[in-house]
């Protein structure tokens, strides 16, 4: 905890006394880390936007949070598959009451798009895990990725960007019938 303090500056007592051991301030981390980009997407999941717009919008905004901070992904899952209770109490009556409502309102809209023919069937639960591996996963398994195709640290940044434009695109083609 002294070196915790020392690095921020602040008096360890202080550390202590808002956090009581380095666990705590882990959680803490945790907690406000996940907060700071989560719940802003359930809420954009569960309005009335169309679904277009929804891919277009959860695409542009995990992009931009990743891009800007790209270890930040890597470290929320590994926090939340060492630590399930972390994930447990993110998702507080409120967050999942927003997490139910969001499913729902995806459930009505590709529902409505199926009956008018404009989609192929597909569940929302998952519309959403596809929409959202399509968007973390390149950022998961970058070093891999990277390899494979031969690329660069420019070169990934590059081919990122094209994704982040051509993503959208592509999965609500794969989702017409």
């Amino acid at each position: 905890m002294q070196e915790i303090a020392d690095h921020a500056a602040v008096n360890k007592a202080l550390l202590h006394y808002y956090f009581r051991s380095k666990a705590d301030l882990a959680r803490a981390v945790w907690l406000r880390i996940a907060s700071s980009f989560v719940p802003g997407i359930l809420e954009m999941l569960a309005s009335d936007l169309s679904l277009d717009d929804k891919i277009d919008r959860f695409v542009d905004a995990y992009y931009a949070r990743l891009t800007r901070h790209p270890y930040l992904l890597a470290y929320v899952i590994s926090e939340a598959a060492r630590h399930p209770d972390l994930v447990d109490d993110f998702y507080s009556a409120e967050r999942r009451q927003i997490a139910r409502r969001m499913v729902n309102k995806l459930r009505e809209q590709i529902d409505e798009h199926v009956k008018a023919k404009k989609l192929a069937p597909v569940s929302a639960e998952q519309f959403l895990v596809t929409l959202t591996s399509s968007c973390l996963f390149p950022f998961a398994a970058r070093p891999m990725i990277a390899e494979v195709l031969g690329l660069g640290p420019t070169s990934f940044h590059k081919f990122m960007k094209r994704r982040r434009s051509e993503l959208p695109a592509f999965l609500k083609k794969a989702l017409q019938l």
